[in-house]
């Protein structure tokens, strides 16, 4: 895929591939990360598991019980403030800019991580989980609506769990692509081959910075492999928040929470609370008359 300007191939393309970290950074943050998940745990099953509800949120201490992907939420759990710099990493933050414009709001700060062993799969789908299916609208994916959010997966260890159908962010489902889903406009059945999809191959330090509303799953089918990956989303803040921003749980940022963090962390949690309470409904977003 020919690479042109940033802003044009992920019009195009619905994503696109940078690198952000230096090998001492990626060094850096895989250190601190082993030090947040527990590496002694070994699971009491192993077979292929899908990966349907992991944006509830997982615990850290609960990581490696089971042969599975987890899903940690960062910005709302007291004791993963050392790896909180990855996300106001200037090399993020500058090419999230470039893509949404400037003021960026923090809206999903994570983890995606698994051990050797696991096989995982999620089924197909758009980034649309928080709508119900019968408001699902096939105008929520055209190129006339700005899309206000980006999605990044930032690898600490070489994988290509991501796979996507490019130029799909911008389009209805075509009728092979819905062939797929099998009448879900949330998941498609885990296992299901969706046509014209490429994994996205990533190196520790390079991201994916994708707009969500790509068809697009996750799945691990190399056992040997471990992953690490630091996963993000930012909206700007010159234009109204899609449901996306809703990710965090407002409710565990207490003061006593907000006074952990660090002064940038801290001010980026402030512009969270105050967009929050701009716009405090999120089944607004995807209404007709919501301007994005």
């Amino acid at each position: 895929m020919a690479r042109g300007t940033l802003l044009n191939d992920y019009s195009r393309d619905g994503f696109v591939i940078r690198e952000v970290l230096t090998p001492d950074e990626v060094a850096g943050y895989l250190e601190v990360m082993e030090t947040l998940l527990s590496t002694s745990a070994r699971p009491r099953q192993t077979g292929v598991h899908d990966a349907a509800y992991q944006h509830l949120g997982d615990e850290l201490g609960e990581f490696g019980r089971e042969s599975r992907q987890y899903y940690f939420h960062l910005l709302t759990r007291p004791g993963t403030e050392p790896i909180h710099s990855a996300f106001h990493h200037p090399a993020v933050l500058a090419l999230a800019e470039e893509l949404l414009g400037p003021r960026l709001i923090v809206n999903n700060a994570s983890i995606l991580a698994f051990n050797p062993g696991v096989t995982y799969g999620l089924g197909w789908h758009r980034d649309v989980i928080q709508i119900p299916e019968d408001e699902i609208d096939d105008r929520l994916f055209s190129p006339r609506r700005h899309h206000n959010s980006v999605q990044i997966n930032l690898p600490l260890l070489d994988e290509a769990c991501l796979w996507v159908v490019p130029g799909s962010h911008n389009r209805p489902n075509r009728p092979e692509e819905e062939a797929v889903f099998a009448g879900s406009k949330h998941y498609s059945p885990v296992g299901a081959e969706m046509p014209g999809a490429v994994p996205v191959r990533l190196r520790p330090g390079e991201a994916v910075f994708y707009n969500n509303n790509l068809i697009h799953c996750g799945r691990a089918d190399d056992a040997s492999a471990a992953r690490r990956t630091l996963h993000m989303g930012y909206h700007s803040a010159t234009r109204p928040p899609t449901w996306h921003f809703y990710l965090l749980d407002a409710d565990r940022l207490t003061p006593a929470y907000l006074d952990r963090l660090d002064p940038t962390m801290r001010r980026m949690m402030d512009e969270y609370l105050a967009c929050r309470a701009e716009y405090p409904e999120m089944s607004a977003t995807w209404q007709p008359d919501y301007v994005t």
